[in-house]
């Protein structure tokens, strides 16, 4: 699914390239779902392994934090990674790498994009109205019969002095 043979680059010159085409249909990236991901994806043989440079678009179902409505996300994805060659020791600059017959996987490195790219509080919309915090009925879509004034009752008898 995201998973390279470029096993014709581990022997290649510097600077030799590869271009993946990305265009996979609902998939589960460990603990995350998407609807898609589409995109072209660059490998570059480099002197540390092989760098990993593209886009990929995505889109995720998301739940609002105003009016808990589902909504699709649409996201992109920025790739630009250097993978290690295998067997090659871990480093600090290189967290991912090729397995032993060549293939690059890039789900990981998706899969924590991806994460990153949603936001810590996602909308429906920007102007999204949320739930009455009293009815709970859905401000975008029908008004509350709540009254309009809530006083708390602690501060109820500081309103008697007005």
């Amino acid at each position: 699914m995201l998973t390279f043979d470029v096993s014709t680059l581990l022997k290649a010159p510097l600077g030799r390239s590869l271009t993946l085409d990305i265009d996979v249909g609902p998939t589960v990236l460990d603990d995350l779902e998407v609807e898609y991901l589409r995109g072209s994806v660059r490998v570059i043989r480099v002197e540390k392994g092989l760098f990993v440079e593209g886009l990929v678009n995505t889109q995720l179902r998301l739940e609002c934090v105003r009016c808990l409505k589902a909504f699709a996300f649409p996201a992109m994805l920025e790739l630009a990674e250097l993978f290690r060659m295998p067997g090659a020791p871990t480093k600090p600059d290189t967290v991912y790498a090729l397995n032993e017959d060549g293939e690059i996987n890039l789900a990981p490195l998706i899969r924590e994009l991806t994460w990153l790219a949603i936001p810590m509080k996602p909308l429906c919309e920007p102007g999204c109205r949320g739930l009455c915090p009293h009815c709970g009925v859905n401000l975008n879509i029908d008004s509350c019969q709540c009254e309009e004034e809530h006083v708390d009752p602690r501060l109820a008898p500081l309103k008697e002095l007005l």
